[in-house]
């Protein structure tokens, strides 16, 4: 039945691995987490549940980017019943997406949206037979002191008694069902494959200061092909996109401060391949479907394996050998620990929030929003357990720097997976490893010669 209504639908012959579990599970409202390694089709997850139950389904999505570009797949594949509403539209397209709501197949929100009074009141009377939470780690990674409003999902899935839950990631945290049933007060049914990007390499590289960095980064780039770097600030972002805009590439810079038209300008530029290479804060990545993207480029350590996953499975999508190279300096740990815990909310903050004493701003304007919905105490469990949480994960990483163990295995083991049969360009710790040789173009046209013309044809 289900490979007909997939023919009928999407006109393919058969299910990627994960694909038909998740689709039987959410047929028989049973709320499901599906977790899928990246490229592999998580959207299918849900459409097609829509057009078999024939009820609106309601897309709660973490980015613009990523709103942007599944609505675009959507109606690029014939589907006009579509309706996605962000801070990027202008009046216009946001009034008229508000007044198709009501004649809506698929839903593109934000929490932050939803949660508005004035706009729940513009979705509580529609018949929401699937609530799906796209890209659903960021509830964990991002729930409570980052954007606080996730943790108040529960808000919106409580408007909807009947609606069937489905939560759809390709990183999971081990406490990501902990999370969702704390959050939504619902037990989930589990379907998960391997998180394993068997197509991508891992190497990592120490150095003894962002000098020696830099000297061993911009040759490099010379073959790295489609390149993203990330990095852990803005204020590097800049410095380094300059640094290899002047060594010769053309180079997009991309970070959360950017205006809405400049993001969605970078984006199209790389994945029209005008320029080869990004350096990036974190919120660069998902949405960005470019399947050819052959490196990713960790300047700075990610903060924990979840975050590191997540950004290095954005290469090789077309199946083809990637590679993920994470580079390290001394000074890097400070920056990185900083980063995680200056700024964390503490039990004292909870304390002074809730007598009523004076905290800055930011902290302040999270604890309301959370204390809309969780009490003082279960603030304090909350962020106890979320420092041991990004505690455990920097702790992991920094032990990535030092391996001489398989990398990849080491970073399936803190996702509780094994590795059965390692890849032949696996790591630089067990592997050969053959490095990616595709040449960027420089930022100075010019023709290339017959040898550089074979390089790129058979590369």
């Amino acid at each position: 039945m289900l490979q007909h209504e997939l023919k009928k639908w999407f006109g393919f012959e058969s299910f990627k691995p994960g694909q038909q579990e998740i689709i039987e599970s959410v047929i028989a409202d049973k709320d499901t987490l599906g977790i899928l390694p990246t490229g592999s089709g998580k959207s299918l997850c849900y459409q097609l549940p829509t057009y078999i139950k024939q009820q609106p389904t309601l897309i709660i999505s973490p980015l613009i980017s990523l709103m942007d570009d599944q609505v675009m797949q959507l109606k690029s594949h014939g589907e006009h019943k579509v309706s996605c509403i962000h801070s990027g539209m202008d009046e216009d397209e946001r009034r008229l997406n508000i007044n198709a709501l009501s004649n809506s197949r698929f839903i593109y929100l934000s929490p932050e949206f939803i949660l508005q009074p004035q706009n729940f009141k513009l979705i509580k009377t529609l018949n929401i037979g699937m609530v799906v939470l796209d890209e659903a780690h960021c509830l964990s990674e991002w729930g409570y002191d980052f954007r606080p409003h996730y943790a108040l999902i529960g808000k919106i899935i409580n408007q909807f008694p009947k609606a069937v839950v489905l939560a759809l990631t390709a990183t999971a945290p081990p406490h990501l069902t902990f999370d969702l049933k704390q959050m939504l007060n619902r037990t989930f049914h589990v379907i998960k494959t391997s998180m394993n990007r068997d197509n991508i390499s891992l190497t990592h590289k120490n150095f003894p200061d962002d000098d020696e960095k830099l000297k061993w980064l911009l040759p490099a780039l010379e073959t790295t092909g489609p390149t993203i770097i990330y990095v852990s600030s803005k204020k590097t972002c800049l410095n380094l996109a300059k640094e290899i805009y002047n060594y010769g590439f053309l180079t997009g810079i991309y970070h959360g401060d950017l205006s809405y038209q400049e993001r969605h300008t970078v984006q199209h530029q790389f994945i029209n391949n005008e320029i080869p290479i990004i350096v990036a804060t974190s919120a660069f990545g998902m949405g960005i479907n470019k399947k050819d993207i052959r490196t990713i480029i960790h300047y700075h350590l990610s903060t924990s394996p979840s975050n590191y996953m997540q950004e290095i499975g954005r290469a090789g999508r077309d199946g083809t050998h990637s590679q993920a190279i994470s580079l390290f300096q001394p000074d890097d740990s400070f920056l990185l620990e900083t980063l995680l815990f200056t700024d964390m909310i503490s039990s004292d903050d909870i304390n002074a929030f809730e007598i009523g004493t004076f905290l800055p701003p930011d902290k302040q304007d999270i604890l309301e929003i959370l204390n809309s919905y969780y009490s003082f105490s279960q603030l304090r469990t909350i962020f106890e357990a979320t420092y041991q949480r990004k505690r455990k994960g920097y702790i992991r990483m920094l032990g990535y720097k030092n391996l001489d163990q398989c990398r990849r295995s080491y970073m399936m083991e803190f996702f509780g997976e094994s590795i059965e049969e390692k890849p032949n360009q696996c790591c630089d710790n067990d592997s050969e490893l053959h490095s990616i040789h595709h040449l960027n173009r420089k930022k100075v046209k010019r023709k290339i010669n017959y040898t550089e013309k074979l390089q790129n044809l058979f590369e």
